[in-house]
């Protein structure tokens, strides 16, 4: 695979964690390629409300208490005004009437505590999450918020000014298949294919590995390319457009010596992974892109 700037570039093989670019970014050759947003995943679910019904307190136990009491003796006092006289003026004995104080005191307590006992209609009481405030899910309206409206959007909202068919979908589509293609040269050294999709700048450096390659007598291979675009950057700079695509996924990626086809580096087999950021540019407005770095992703 091309070796970018700062990656030794003698054997050809895909790039390794040290870094590095070919080619240039503009303004932003220097700087750290915007990886992508990744998706808003689900916020956890917020400490929920619990249903419960309200905890009586001290002062309405002791109510209770007395309300009971005051039944009893409200009871007694209705039992005996009403069969008092009757008993006395019958003559009737003093268990008569003890009795009939005794059922309305029971009657009554029963009917109070029949009242009490009827359950109390919850009410929705808010608990407090006891989790850390550090730990704590965000607010739901954080959720909604996309961290994609920012300089990616504005970038291709200025693109669109001038090219108003411009769209990041569809391109990074077309970075997909120039990745395929530029792959296709760079093994069979056929960079003429190439001449007319990247800038002079940039196939100037090609020219200059492939060389180096001949010289050493290795030959990269390239098969069984799976790999993903992704527009992370676009902006506007001296009159120019520029995008930037992430690229993700494997490819067969290996070194052979060209005398006696044997491996010097990689494998024949084993997929290794691709992440890099390649950038394009031309003149602003609905001009042809081309490719201006390729930046192995750190």
């Amino acid at each position: 695979m091309i070796a970018p700037r700062g990656i030794p570039a003698e054997t050809g093989s895909h790039p390794n964690a040290n870094g590095g670019t070919l080619g240039s970014r503009g303004g932003r050759s220097h700087w750290a390629p915007v990886r992508p947003v990744p998706e808003p995943s689900r916020l956890p679910e917020p400490w929920p409300a619990l249903l419960i019904a309200p905890r009586p307190t001290p002062a309405q136990r002791v109510g209770g208490w007395m309300g009971t009491l005051a039944a009893v003796v409200a009871g007694w006092v209705i039992g005996s005004w009403l069969f008092g006289g009757v008993i006395h003026e019958s003559g009737g004995g003093e268990v008569l009437r003890r009795a009939l104080v005794s059922a309305g005191i029971v009657l009554l307590v029963m009917l109070l505590r029949r009242r009490r006992a009827a359950p109390a209609p919850p009410r929705d009481v808010s608990v407090e999450d006891p989790r850390p405030h550090d730990e704590r899910p965000a607010p739901a309206m954080i959720a909604d918020q996309s961290p994609r409206d920012s300089a990616l959007d504005r970038g291709v909202q200025d693109i669109r000014r001038m090219d108003p068919k411009f769209d990041p979908t569809r391109f990074a589509g077309y970075t997909g298949m120039l990745f395929r293609d530029t792959q296709g040269a760079w093994t069979s050294r056929e960079l003429d294919a190439l001449r007319d999709r990247v800038t002079p700048e940039m196939y100037g450096e090609l020219q200059v590995q492939r060389d180096r390659m001949r010289r050493i007598r290795r030959s990269n291979r390239v098969d069984e390319v799976e790999i993903h675009a992704e527009i992370t950057e676009a902006w506007q700079e001296d009159g120019r457009d520029y995008v930037t695509a992430y690229i993700d996924g494997s490819m067969l990626d290996y070194t052979v010596d060209e005398i006696t086809d044997s491996l010097v580096e990689g494998s024949r087999t084993i997929p290794k992974a691709v992440e890099e950021f390649w950038t394009f540019t031309r003149p602003a407005g609905p001009n042809f892109w081309m490719l201006s770095a390729i930046q192995v992703a750190s």
